[in-house]
């Protein structure tokens, strides 16, 4: 399951390192959560992360000195027109030219909540939500692509989109990037951004669950990993159980914020990339 997309990764002492993703890939993600220090705690532990202050209440988490995700406070319920929730994983896309799909997010009926900024030294990146009410985020890369460690146990492996119309998530994504789609496979579909496995747009599982991303993180034992996510104070939603991709568990971290843990075997990762 790469979240590269083809953009060229490289081994690095034994890690698998993502380069320049190509647009329309997952290249991000984003924490928000009412308590920044206690969501640091949780994800330290749970992924061995360090963290990085960027701000009073901002903290990018790294892993072999790699960025793999960022996290930043909100107040205990963030509204944001019709999409109401305490904490949440952010999956972030990559453009080429942040100023035109945001141009492209309006007119293809989706909303942009936050407005293209500057992220000094970094790149420019703006926050929306597609016409399903998924919210997303847009990053064009300036010195920073995105995360320097994909494919790896404590890292980004996947990306997928569930809504209750994947017909329109497809039809709204491909506006923006160009898609181009598998056929579907149990109403769950292969995105290729330039031809490669980008993420997968499906439907969501229960009736009633609002549309949304959702990031999965690679874990050497999705076992163990879902057992030391509950003595943490997470709840494991479902499984682990096996799927096409590795052994996972829908869970939960002690704020809220649903995530994936999938087995990514540090050896089978790093052969792969």
């Amino acid at each position: 399951m790469p979240i590269t997309g083809g953009v060229g990764a490289h081994l690095e002492a034994g890690m698998p390192k993502a380069g320049r993703y190509h647009e329309g890939v997952p290249c991000w993600v984003v924490l928000t959560t009412p308590d920044t220090p206690r969501a640091q705690r949780f994800y330290g532990a749970l992924f061995d992360w360090e963290f990085v202050p960027t701000g009073s209440a901002e903290a990018v988490a790294t892993r072999y000195g790699a960025q793999v995700a960022a996290v930043e406070q909100v107040a205990a319920v963030e509204q944001d027109a019709d999409t109401t929730r305490a904490a949440a994983w952010t999956t972030h896309l990559a453009c080429a030219d942040l100023r035109r799909t945001a141009a492209l997010v309006r007119a293809a009926d989706g909303r942009i909540t936050r407005e293209p900024y500057e992220v000094p030294d970094q790149g420019r990146a703006a926050r929306a939500v597609d016409p399903l009410g998924a919210p997303f985020g847009l990053w064009q890369a300036g010195t920073i692509d995105g995360a320097g460690l994909v494919d790896e146990p404590g890292a980004l492996a996947w990306n997928e989109h569930l809504s209750p119309d994947p017909d329109t998530a497809r039809t709204f994504y491909r506006r923006l990037f160009g898609y181009t789609y598998d056929r579907p496979k149990a109403g769950h579909t292969l995105a290729r951004a330039a031809g490669l496995p980008a993420c997968s747009i499906g439907p969501t599982a229960t009736a009633g669950t609002a549309a949304h991303w959702l990031a999965h993180f690679g874990t050497a034992d999705a076992d163990r990993a879902a057992e030391r996510l509950r003595a943490l104070g997470g709840t494991v939603l479902s499984g682990p159980e096996p799927t096409p991709y590795g052994r996972a568990a829908l869970v939960r971290d002690d704020a809220g914020a649903r995530f994936v843990l999938v087995a990514i075997p540090p050896r089978e990762s790093a052969a792969a990339a």
